[in-house]
């Protein structure tokens, strides 16, 4: 179990775990998930895993659902995973977790008391397997060739991370222009097109311009243009990891 609240993940924990069926092997933070060696998942049939992240709303530039990286950091492994999420997702977090390879998506009000999530866990149905979003409504993002959690990674690991909020210019950055530039060219590779309307013959050509990069990581970040939801005001980012008995 994986969850930035203590309290709240041994409590389900020992809630799953006093079920027969449901033995809870590991009980453990999001940023520790991603950590884990590849082979302390040996044994392990299903990770479960809330990708929300309690405490990220209270920060700048974070990544509000960085379940997913557990979630992408699973995905070759035959540790199943089994995700949860807030009920009104933005195409762009669907797709984030579709191209993480979840194998089930829950909404959290679905699997809101254990007798519901159990039953979940045993008897997963097949309309809960992530779906990619329609390229039409991508292509309204400038995404439908985008490497999602690629792009958040390049975010993460650049000089850039923890400092984006919406709006920001490049000159709050406080860092070289060659830097910035270079981020923007690196986004722009990892798929993400932009959504100026621009010639074929040009686009080619030219990364898309800063605002359109920036918002576009906001967004993958769940801090722009993502709807409210039940997480907004009173809820909790959770991973487990389960086996059955």
């Amino acid at each position: 179990m994986i969850d930035d609240d203590h309290w709240k993940r041994t409590a389900m924990a020992q809630e799953l775990d006093a079920d027969p069926r449901i033995g809870v092997v590991h009980v453990i933070d999001q940023d520790e998930a991603v950590q884990w060696p590849l082979e302390r998942w040996e044994g392990i049939d299903v990770a479960i895993v809330d990708v929300f992240d309690e405490n990220a709303p209270a920060e700048i530039g974070t990544d509000v659902f960085s379940g997913i990286s557990a979630l992408d950091r699973l995905g070759d492994l035959p540790v199943r995973t089994f995700a949860i999420t807030p009920h009104c997702q933005h195409p762009l977090i669907q797709l984030r977790i579709h191209q993480a390879k979840a194998d089930w998506l829950y909404h959290r009000w679905e699997v809101n008391d254990p007798d519901r999530l159990v039953a979940a866990l045993l008897d997963p149905q097949p309309d809960h397997v992530p779906q990619r979003p329609d390229d039409a409504v991508l292509r309204q993002y400038g995404s439908h060739r985008a490497h999602t959690n690629q792009a958040v990674g390049l975010y993460q690991r650049s000089a850039l991370s923890g400092l984006l909020r919406p709006g920001i210019g490049i000159k709050s950055l406080h860092l070289p222009r060659r830097t910035v530039d270079a981020f923007r060219v690196e986004v722009a590779c990892s798929g993400f097109e932009g959504t100026e309307n621009l010639s074929t013959a040009t686009r080619v050509h030219r990364a898309p311009r800063w605002p359109d990069v920036r918002d576009f990581v906001l967004t993958l970040l769940g801090r722009h243009s993502t709807p409210s939801t039940e997480v907004d005001r009173d809820d909790g980012g959770i991973s487990h990891g389960v086996s059955r008995r």
